[in-house]
């Protein structure tokens, strides 16, 4: 199996799973307890929030461990929106429209619930314009969040500027990072975010594991109630080997983010200047691999299905991945290719090809031979069905 999945998931290093398992047997205190094994579990969580803090250039206390990233991302924007109703801001959201869904759910529960949601439109590429967030400002504005890079499209919104607009005129700004780990280097004083969101498992951390960084000035009140763990954030047990597993692989994505990073861009050069020259296929997102998240590939080719594409890779030892869906039974594409003004049909043909650490040039030029005889079959299925 060729894995070019890798931003829906990627593997848990080795590396990694070799730091979690003393903490699923002999290490396996809870860390709320005050004996031995307890303290040597409370130990391990905070060496890792000391790593994860290392990545992203802040301060330990700022880094908060979750169930996971849509957690975190929930956590950011309606515990903030609480925390703004409870001392009289204004209830202004702005956030775009290719938003990953664990951020539209809180925009669309907080629009229901008495807020204005302004929903940026981004331009072909899948990018939002600074002057188009600075022209929908409001007085009454008190949260945006936009994501970084995205996870279909790859498009990488230029955060430090978006950022700097929120806090020349001091509102909240969160950003969903998720896919940064590891391809892009992480300087939340740099960005200048008041929070940021990351997921363990797409930098080779196990899944059911979210980090929130949350600048110490910055307010923001829970969603959920218990045992006051997280500062009352993320209450409820530390998951301890997850929460080490995140921490390693935060410290790898730090160390080797250069390395990692070339050979990343190495092999979207190569599936780029092949799907570029693909009959009938449409690169979506930006064509400049400046703006594009590392080893990220996304198109929509006419005259194919884009599940059925991906299964037929699947039978053929390759895993990539489609924009389009089963939605309620109705086939749709998504909204993030919808965004950039791609007609439904084309839409229908969506495939996102995403290399990670692991791939090689080989799996690269392999898997475009793999796609194009894909396509041509599916074409050839789709004129004979015609006829």
């Amino acid at each position: 199996m060729i894995y070019l999945d890798n931003s829906a998931t990627t593997a848990v290093r080795d590396e990694v799973r070799e730091a979690m398992v003393p903490y699923l047997g002999e290490h396996g205190g809870n860390p709320s307890s005050i004996h031995k094994s307890g303290r040597t579990a409370r130990k391990a969580v905070e060496r890792a929030r000391e790593q994860v803090a290392l990545l992203l250039n802040c301060d330990p206390a700022e880094v908060f461990f979750a169930p996971c990233a849509t957690y975190s991302n929930n956590v950011a924007i309606i515990g903030r929106a609480r925390f703004a109703e409870a001392n009289g801001h204004g209830k202004h959201l702005i956030t775009s429209q290719i938003e990953h869904p664990s951020c539209l759910g809180p925009a669309k529960y907080l629009e229901a619930n008495g807020w204005d949601v302004t929903y940026l439109p981004v331009d072909r590429d899948g990018l939002v314009d600074v002057a188009q967030l600075t022209k929908d400002l409001r007085k009454e504005t008190s949260i945006i969040s936009l994501m970084w890079a995205n996870n279909e499209i790859g498009s990488l919104f230029p955060i430090a500027d978006l950022s700097a607009v929120a806090r020349e005129r001091n509102i909240y700004f969160h950003t969903d990072a998720v896919q940064a780990p590891g391809k892009l280097r992480i300087d939340v004083k740099e960005l200048g975010v008041d929070a940021l969101s990351l997921s363990g498992h797409k930098f080779y951390a196990p899944k059911g594991i979210g980090v929130l960084f949350k600048r110490s000035d910055v307010q923001v009140q829970p969603i959920v109630w218990g045992g006051g763990q997280e500062m009352s954030l993320f209450p409820g047990t530390e998951s301890v080997p997850n929460i080490v597993g995140v921490g390693e692989a935060a410290a790898l994505a730090h160390a080797e983010l250069a390395v990692v990073q070339l050979r990343l861009r190495a092999m979207q050069n190569i599936l780029l200047s092949a799907a570029t020259s693909m009959e009938g296929a449409r690169i979506t997102g930006p064509r400049d691999i400046e703006k594009r998240l590392p080893g990220h590939v996304s198109m929509v080719v006419t005259g194919i299905d884009g599940e059925a594409a991906v299964l037929q890779a699947d039978l053929k030892g390759l895993a990539i991945s489609s924009a389009a869906a089963c939605h309620k039974g109705i086939m749709q594409p998504s909204h993030v290719v919808s965004a950039l003004g791609v007609d439904d049909t084309l839409g229908m043909g969506s495939l996102r090809i995403s290399a990670g650490r692991f791939n090689s040039d080989d799996d690269c030029n392999s898997a475009i031979r793999t796609i194009e005889t894909i396509i041509k079959t599916l074409r050839a299925q789709q004129t004979k069905a015609k006829v």
